[in-house]
């Protein structure tokens, strides 16, 4: 299994993914990187775990619309579903570690 560095708002996300597939993977990780700096652009930095719920909110709204266009048909994803899984736990850590940073705040 190969470990792929992603900078999401300036922060790294050392992800897992089948060997083979780092370059989709960062792919998605610039793409998801686009989607938060555009959020930030417009209503300003509301904090790291904001921004990527609102962007992962974004990107399922999209995703819902692209599936009810297609009859209800799941586009075939990007990377496996074993991969996915492994980014989302990742990102879901780092945002736990952030939660718990703020309320010691």
């Amino acid at each position: 299994m190969a470990q792929v560095v992603l900078k999401i708002n300036g922060y790294p996300y050392t992800l897992g993914c089948p060997d083979g597939q780092e370059a989709n993977l960062e792919a998605l990780g610039a793409e998801l990187d686009a989607r938060v700096a555009s959020i930030k652009a417009q209503v300003g930095n509301l904090g790291e775990s904001r921004l990527l719920v609102m962007a992962g909110i974004m990107l399922a709204d999209e995703l819902a619309d692209l599936k009810r266009e297609a009859g209800g048909a799941a586009p075939k994803p990007a990377v496996d579903e074993a991969a996915a899984a492994d980014a989302l736990i990742g990102l879901a850590r780092r945002l736990e570690g952030v939660a718990t940073r703020l309320a010691q705040a």
